[in-house]
C-alpha cells in the first residue's frame, strides 16, 4: 500500500519521477524541441511574408482613396455637361473633364464601361436589364456611372444597363 505525502501525491509515483531519463527519453525530448523550433520558425517566416505583402500593397495603391474622392467631382462635371443647355458651358466643362481624365490616366487611372462593351460581372454592376432584339445579349446599352481601374485594381465598378433576351 502506497502512502500519500503532505501534497497528496503517492510516494511510489514520486519515486518513479525521480528516475534518471534514458538516452531514448532525451532523444525524444530533443526531437520534440527541434520540431517546435522548426514550426515556430516557419510560422514567423509566414508572418513576415504576409506583412511584407501587406506593406507592398499599401504602398502600391497608396493614392486609391484620394482618387476615389475626386471621381465624384468628375461625375458631377459629366452630369453638368449632360444637363446644361448652353453650348459654351458644355464645351468649357468638356475641356475640364478631358483634362481631368488625362491627369488621371497619367497617374495610372483608367476608365472603363462603355456602351457596346460585353457585360463582365468582375468589372460591371448591372443596375437593370432591357430587352432589345437589335442588340446582342449581355451587351451594355447604357452607362450610369463609369468604372475605374487604378493600376491593376478595380477601384470602382461601372454601373450599367445590360441587354438580356427573354
Amino acid at each position: 500500500m502506497n502512502k500519500k505525502n503532505k501534497n497528496g501525491v503517492e510516494a511510489s509515483k514520486k519515486a518513479s519521477s525521480n528516475k534518471k531519463p534514458t538516452k531514448k527519453d532525451l532523444e525524444l525530448a530533443i526531437a520534440s524541441f527541434e520540431d517546435k523550433q522548426l514550426r515556430l520558425k516557419a510560422e514567423f517566416d509566414n508572418f513576415r511574408k504576409r506583412k511584407e505583402a501587406e506593406v507592398s500593397s499599401l504602398l502600391k495603391y497608396e493614392g486609391k482613396n484620394f482618387i476615389l474622392d475626386f471621381l465624384s467631382v468628375l461625375d458631377n462635371i459629366s452630369r453638368g455637361i449632360e444637363s446644361y443647355k448652353d453650348e459654351e458651358s458644355k464645351k468649357a466643362l468638356g475641356l475640364v473633364r478631358d483634362d481631368f481624365l488625362k491627369k488621371l490616366e497619367s497617374n495610372h487611372v483608367k476608365p472603363f464601361g462603355e456602351v457596346g462593351e460585353n457585360f463582365d460581372p468582375e468589372l460591371h454592376e448591372a443596375l437593370t436589364t432591357t430587352n432589345d432584339a437589335k442588340v446582342k445579349d449581355d451587351t451594355i446599352v447604357e452607362v450610369y456611372q463609369s468604372g475605374y481601374k487604378y493600376k491593376d485594381l478595380i477601384i470602382r465598378h461601372a454601373k450599367v444597363v445590360v441587354n438580356k433576351h427573354g
